[in-house]
């Protein structure tokens, strides 16, 4: 199995599939927890508390977002088995 490497020279490089899979999960629990702050009842939850919870969550949806595709894997060949392809550019169209 291949290295996996941190830094600017790796946007171009795949990113691991786990780390794709942490992104989708942080950014799907992190979301749903604000949209669910913004429908609790007054009182439960203090309007400060779910202004200052929501900007932190969405300042850091950003920043995961932004710092997944820094972690990539050097690939030595160029074709990969579709079984280990999870996405995937889409063809040029003539």
């Amino acid at each position: 199995m291949a290295d996996i490497k941190f830094g600017t020279s790796q946007i171009k490089n795949p990113t691991p599939s786990r780390i794709n899979m942490l992104v989708r999960v942080f950014n799907v629990v992190s979301g749903v927890f604000m949209g669910w702050m913004m429908t609790v009842p007054n009182g439960m939850i203090g309007n400060k508390t779910q202004g200052y919870v929501s900007s932190i969550l969405g300042l850091s949806i950003a920043l995961v977002n932004g710092v997944a595709p820094l972690f990539g894997i050097e690939l030595d060949r160029k074709t990969v088995p579709s079984e280990q392809v999870t996405a995937i550019s889409e063809p040029k169209k003539d």
